[in-house]
């Protein structure tokens, strides 16, 4: 059956805002476990600093793409997950931004560089200028976090969602087929391989062996999942072998891999590629 997604991480009294980041970093690490790596092994130097500074860049702008698609997040405690990741980012940035300053000042203590009484009005910015701006700009994103970064991801775990997900992949399918059923025009068939009660998950990420077959104007398409994706066939792309079997060298990948993912999301991206067709 479906359930209301429950939340990830009990927020009470006791726990930091920040635990919701510290268990999903640890649950899903495959980008993560690149940066870990890398500081285990030792950053020295100006070229590490360099790179993690880049690769924070390129993070950042990674997290605007995938928060802006239509399907980015399914429940607010989705949403206080990712809140709790990015203001844990926005606070390290303004530790970076202080250590950076310190950083120069040991060039100048090095005697390598020098500290220019600041720029009068009118001047451009020199070095003092800039390592007050640094530290400024620290202060006030430090002082940003610490007021507001607990109450707004306790609020957003806090709040009530009538989202219902699957539980498994099985689930997923017969959720789907039902949805298709309400919102396409044409006949929708449902093909169980077992029993609702009578699949158990292999954690292979191989589905259940169910698949959905939809008519569309003398097209027929079959939506399944294997090899950790869900794919639609059509028909029409089949190869007839001659042991009466039909291979298919050709398929559309939806846009999510998630085998739990919500079943309009799966609908939504099926309806398109179909409407896409009949273009």
């Amino acid at each position: 059956m479906l359930i209301n997604q429950a939340a990830a991480a009990s927020l009470d009294d006791d726990t930091s805002w920040t635990a919701l980041y510290e268990e999903e970093g640890e649950a899903y690490d495959d980008y993560v476990s690149g940066v870990r790596s890398a500081v285990a092994y030792g950053l020295a130097g100006p070229d590490d600093a360099m790179e993690m500074a880049c690769a924070a860049a390129e993070t950042a702008g990674a997290s605007f793409q995938a928060l802006s698609g239509p399907w980015s997040l399914y429940t607010p405690q989705d949403a206080a997950t990712v809140a709790s990741a990015l203001l844990v980012q926005l606070r390290s940035n303004a530790y970076a931004l202080t250590e950076l300053a310190e950083a120069v000042g040991r060039i100048v203590e090095r005697g390598e560089t020098e500290l220019p009484a600041a720029a009068g009005p009118g001047e451009p910015a020199n070095l003092t200028d800039a390592l007050t701006t640094l530290r400024t700009l620290a202060d006030t994103v430090h002082g940003l976090v610490d007021r507001h970064a607990s109450t707004t991801v306790r609020a957003l775990q806090a709040a009530p969602s009538t989202t219902a997900l699957p539980e498994d992949v099985h689930e997923t399918v017969v959720a789907v087929a039902a949805l298709l059923a309400e919102q396409h025009d044409q006949p929708v068939t449902l093909t169980q391989r077992h029993p609702d009660d009578a699949y158990e998950d292999d954690g292979e990420s191989s589905g259940c062996g169910c698949d959905i077959t939809i008519a569309a104007d003398g097209e027929e398409y079959t939506l399944s999942y294997g090899d950790s994706e869900w794919a639609l066939t059509r028909e029409s792309d089949g190869q007839k072998l001659p042991d009466g079997s039909v291979v298919f060298s050709d398929h559309e990948t939806l846009s999510t891999t998630l085998e739990t993912a919500h079943p309009q999301h799966l609908v939504d991206d099926i309806l398109s590629i179909i409407t896409a067709d009949r273009g």
